[in-house]
């Protein structure tokens, strides 16, 4: 068995890249038709067990249209002779204000000329505590979910605001004074 046969590989490339495109756009038809139309197929999910193609095409025409974007940050593919490959990739995505951080893997299988996934999973790494979340729990603050994104542009502009002050050129010897005058 050949591994890594170049032709093979760039096939297994062009597969990914038209699963990629559709993933992002919701396009449920080229997602359909790239899993194994079989009661076989199977797709794990970050919240979901999907057992054969009708599962999967339900979930997906089912699953919202927004937030699907995704920075790939490392993309492996091996081939496995000529009639399969394996796609791993690890993403990033940003869910209520927070950067999370997910790996994919596919198993891809050619039959009857055309590659199919016959199996693939989904998950994501648990996120750390960003510092949003773990100073409003050390003060028992509760932040809607809805404005996370908001409150988090705002600590980065006092952060810059702070940068700027702390650059301030400052004597170790310098000390405060114990009565404010103008």
């Amino acid at each position: 068995m050949k591994i890594n046969d170049p032709v093979v590989l760039a096939e297994l490339m062009d597969r990914h890249t038209v699963y990629e495109r559709a993933l992002i756009d919701n396009d449920v038809a080229v997602l359909a038709s790239l899993f194994w139309d079989s009661p076989h197929a199977l797709r794990y999910g970050v919240a979901e067990n999907l057992y054969g193609a009708a599962e999967i095409e339900a979930f997906r025409r089912n699953r919202p249209k927004m937030n699907l974007d995704r920075e790939i940050r490392r993309l492996e593919v091996l081939a496995l002779g000529d009639s399969a490959g394996i796609v791993n990739l690890e993403f990033a995505r940003p869910m209520d204000g927070i950067e999370r951080i997910g790996r994919q893997t596919q198993f891809w299988f050619r039959m009857e000329g055309a590659w199919k996934i016959v199996s693939a999973h989904v998950s994501l790494l648990p996120a750390a505590p960003s510092y949003q979340d773990a100073v409003s729990a050390r003060i028992g603050l509760k932040i809607d979910p809805a404005t996370r994104a908001e409150v988090n542009e705002n600590l980065a502009r006092i952060s810059a605001i702070a940068g700027f002050l702390m650059e301030f050129p400052l004597s170790q010897d310098v000390e405060a004074a114990p009565v404010f005058q103008p």
